[in-house]
């Protein structure tokens, strides 16, 4: 016998997790609009005790790539694009040689070179196109 008060707590949970994973998706992927479409971020904590949490927007462009005819021209605005853009990983970064670690000790602060390993992880995608944002909103709230 199927008894329906439990019947309709179940069902009442059901909808309530529903709805809580569809809020707390939404706050963990934030949508913006922008003159050139929507944007899909990530809304992220920080590993630093001053700092809360950010909206983070990465790989967003801010220029037509600068390639074939474009090259060694001045910039131009980018293209609109439709639906919702995902802005949630880095774009190629310009094309750099870090090769010569023994130069760039001498150039670069310490807590820059400290950590050149965990950068050159970074830099390993990289590409002519390379005309991008990344933008870091903070938020008021502990995620």
């Amino acid at each position: 016998m199927v008894r329906p008060l439990a019947t309709l707590r179940l069902f009442s949970w059901i909808v309530l997790a529903a709805a809580w994973l569809a809020i707390t998706q939404g706050q963990q992927q934030p949508i913006v609009t922008t003159n050139y479409g929507k944007l899909r971020g990530l809304k992220t904590s920080l590993p630093n005790e001053i700092l809360g949490p950010v909206e983070q927007y990465l790989g967003i462009p801010y220029a037509l790539p600068p390639t074939g005819e474009r090259r060694f021209q001045p910039p131009e605005p980018p293209m609109s694009w439709p639906g919702i853009r995902n802005a949630t990983q880095f774009a190629p970064v310009c094309p750099q040689f870090l090769e010569d670690r023994f130069l760039l000790n001498d150039m670069l602060p310490v807590w820059f070179t400290a950590n050149l390993d965990t950068v050159v992880t970074y830099v390993q995608d990289q590409s002519e196109d390379c005309l991008y944002l990344n933008i870091y909103v903070p938020t008021e709230d502990g995620m």
